[in-house]
């Protein structure tokens, strides 16, 4: 697919854009550098900021405590690891996705929407596109429940209930308070567990 823009001279000027099918053999002939920080979103390659020190913590927060409440009732896919949505030409890397289980650990075949219970994005520098173009991108997939781990206001954004492309149902949960992990695995998580406890001074 390509759309046309107009350049300074006035000629038209087209800009390509790239399939997940493309995409996908891009990655795997080597085309990017290995440490590239990249997602495809909407059929355009996209460059993501390195993460910075609270953001790993975090991550590394909500895997453990997430690998402990789930065992392995559902599969706790790491940061890194991508996910597939056809219908809107995306790649998108989630720092943690909660998947079904899979003895195979999906070796055979990346996960697909249908695979997701549960979308987490910790944000800070990247907040505005987690809130604006990852909701939109994940509702269309009809995934169940989006979490944005909000650093920037030590909250946690829950997104749930997508309908025609939409999320209908949005809260935000703070420290002191708990999320309840969706029906499949359940179990719940303190918020404090995920951003960490204010710092006492």
């Amino acid at each position: 697919m390509a759309i046309q823009v107009e350049s300074k001279a006035g000629a038209p000027v087209k800009r390509h854009f790239v399939t997940l099918d493309e995409y996908d053999r891009m990655v795997e002939s080597g085309v990017f550098e290995p440490e590239a920080q990249i997602e495809l979103i909407r059929g355009a390659i996209v460059d993501m900021p390195p993460p910075g020190p609270a953001h790993e913590s975090s991550v590394a927060r909500l895997h453990i405590f997430l690998s402990e409440c789930v065992q392995r009732r559902s599969l706790v896919w790491p940061q890194g690891n991508s996910i597939g949505l056809p219908g809107s030409n995306s790649r998108p890397q989630p720092d943690i996705t909660l998947l079904r289980w899979r003895d195979d650990y999906y070796s055979g075949q990346r996960p697909r929407p249908e695979d997701v219970i549960l979308l987490v994005e910790v944000s800070d520098s990247t907040l505005k596109f987690d809130r604006r173009d990852k909701p939109q991108i994940y509702a269309e997939a009809g995934i169940a429940e989006y979490w944005v781990v909000n650093l920037v206001d030590s909250v946690v954004e829950v997104y749930a209930d997508p309908q025609a492309g939409k999320y209908h149902t949005t809260r935000t949960v703070r420290r002191g308070e708990t999320l309840q992990l969706p029906v499949g695995p359940g179990g719940e998580i303190a918020v404090g567990d995920i951003i960490g406890q204010e710092s006492k001074t």
